[in-house]
């Protein structure tokens, strides 16, 4: 029995060791399908109309006493209404927001009233506002102090352009990891994860970016770009 005591101890640490390396052979496996990626960007873009425009427009009248003021302000008002509806502004379109009030002060004593009101038109009818805003000069050429705007242009069907974009992304990025890969003499291998960056919406041909995204209003055309980083795995 003694005999034998030698031989089993060999074996037992044979066993040991055979355990020990399968674990640290098994271990660089996983190790190498974790860390054998490569992490390509891809983008996307799209030049879109845009399908809506917001015109912002205001007026003020300031005088000693409030009743001086709201008597001018309402007659402005009627003016500015009138104006919009024969150019073409429907009743819909237009939004009056009440009349704002604020006491104009000097030395602690309140010495005029000033009081504003804010119009909005908000249309899909994008040319024909930008055509009814280019001609609202005739309204400071009657004496009113019309405060407005430049239109913003915006484009509604964003939610459903991007799908689309972000698949196109994703397929310029695959395309780039082969060529990539291929050159190495490698294999391009399953996708790992993506990673969707922000859109961006800009003016056209613009190199703008921003890492909270972009949304720019001042132009009726846009582009929108969509970036992705793909990481795939390595055959």
């Amino acid at each position: 029995m003694r005999e034998r005591l030698p031989l089993f101890a060999g074996l037992a640490l044979l066993a040991i060791a055979f355990a020990v390396g399968s674990y640290w052979i098994a271990d660089g496996i996983r190790n190498r399908n974790r860390t054998d990626v490569i992490v390509v960007t891809g983008s996307a873009k799209k030049r879109i109309v845009s399908d809506c425009v917001v015109w912002n427009l205001s007026v003020s009248s300031q005088q000693k006493s409030a009743s001086e003021a709201a008597k001018e302000l309402a007659g402005w008002t009627s003016t500015i209404r009138s104006f919009l509806r024969r150019e073409g502004v429907e009743l819909e379109e237009l939004t009056v927001q009440p009349i704002s009030t604020a006491r104009v002060a000097r030395s602690g004593r309140v010495v005029a009233y000033r009081l504003s009101r804010r119009f909005e038109v908000r249309s899909a009818r994008v040319r024909d506002v930008t055509d009814v805003a280019d001609r609202s000069s005739a309204l400071l050429a009657q004496g009113i102090p019309l405060a407005a705007q430049p239109p913003q242009y915006v484009y509604t069907n964003l939610p459903t352009l991007r799908p689309r974009l972000l698949a196109e992304a994703t397929k310029d990025a695959q395309d780039r990891a082969r060529v990539i890969v291929e050159a190495t003499g490698a294999g391009l291998g399953k996708l790992r994860g993506v990673d969707v960056g922000v859109f961006q919406v800009t003016t056209p041909n613009s190199s703008l970016v921003e890492d909270y995204g972009v949304y720019d209003t001042s132009t009726l055309e846009k582009d929108v770009t969509a970036v992705v980083n793909v990481t795939f795995a390595l055959k």
